[in-house]
């Protein structure tokens, strides 16, 4: 029995573009997830529409956008999955005013193509939504102390304030080359949870602290990035766990448990509100049952 570690295929390969030139969810300033449930007997044509689709969209966009595509991994069978970065948040707008795409936004046929997509996916499964890269201060999360350091998110354009996106490698401080990403990760784990409303400024501390944590301790094998929903469920949280194989997930498993001051389970057990708020650790702050974990694997085009 060969007992050689298998080498995990990646989302770069769908690409033309080199990874210096991919946008990908480390230096995107946002990520269109989009996800769609195949048609049962469609398989195979569902899959090669989507592959020429994207193949198409990444050439014509090629350094504004990247489309990248997934499949559930130990979930739902024949359910896909397209991470559309941005470059920006105003590239959405330029990018849905290239053609009535028959309601696809940025990631669609033009109008006046029918190649029988609508038949392709079950009624009512496409879903999309907007992630942001989380940055201090984003939504109103800014803590007291962040306020009293001055942290200052905000930008001047044309005469007008708005909030300055960075791309989610500035949420760390590994160098961006170090990371694994939605493009040069084996697997992808997608990680939501649900905050208190109360504990929103809590809730974002103790997040960027604990990605922060396993990317320091993962060694290079797994990459933690945090993102905000948009247009969608308030104080919802997202990670994307850029794994290099399966067997980083054990890896993680085993971080968890371990007992070094500088692993994960210290922050699980620190206390994250203040005593003047009641005091309380994370599972305070996260609401019971609203975790939920999702294992997208890179398709392959052969």
């Amino acid at each position: 029995m060969d007992t050689a570690r298998p080498t995990a295929t990646t989302a770069q390969h769908q690409v033309s573009t080199p990874p210096d030139k991919t946008l990908d969810t480390a230096t995107a300033g946002a990520v269109l997830w989009r996800t769609a449930q195949i048609r049962a007997g469609h398989g195979p044509r569902a899959r090669a529409a989507t592959r020429a689709l994207a193949e198409d969209f990444n050439q014509q966009y090629e350094g504004v956008a990247t489309a990248l595509s997934f499949e559930d991994g130990f979930g739902t069978r024949g359910r896909l999955h397209w991470l559309i970065h941005l470059r920006s948040l105003q590239d959405y707008t330029a990018l849905t005013q290239r053609g009535a795409d028959r309601g696809s936004g940025v990631f669609g046929r033009a109008a006046g193509e029918d190649d029988g997509w609508e038949e392709l996916f079950e009624a009512g499964s496409v879903r999309e939504t907007v992630l942001l890269p989380h940055r201090w201060g984003i939504f109103g999360t800014a803590t007291e102390a962040m306020m009293q350091q001055g942290i200052d998110p905000i930008e001047a354009v044309d005469g007008r304030s708005r909030f300055q996106l960075l791309p989610a490698a500035e949420q760390t401080s590994l160098p961006v080359e170090s990371l694994l990403t939605s493009a040069s990760a084996g697997l992808l784990m997608h990680r939501t949870a649900q905050v208190h409303y109360a504990y929103r400024a809590e809730a974002r501390v103790l997040a960027r602290t604990l990605a922060e944590t396993y990317n320091l301790n993962a060694k290079g094998r797994t990459s933690v990035l945090m993102f905000e929903e948009a247009f969608g469920q308030m104080d919802r949280i997202h990670f994307f766990i850029h794994m290099a194989d399966i067997e980083a997930y054990q890896e993680l498993m085993a971080l968890d448990a371990s007992p070094d001051p500088t692993a994960p389970r210290a922050s699980y057990i620190q206390d994250w509100i203040s005593p003047e708020r009641g005091g309380g650790t994370w599972d305070k702050i996260v609401m019971q049952d609203s975790t939920r974990d999702g294992l997208l694997v890179p398709r392959t085009f052969g």
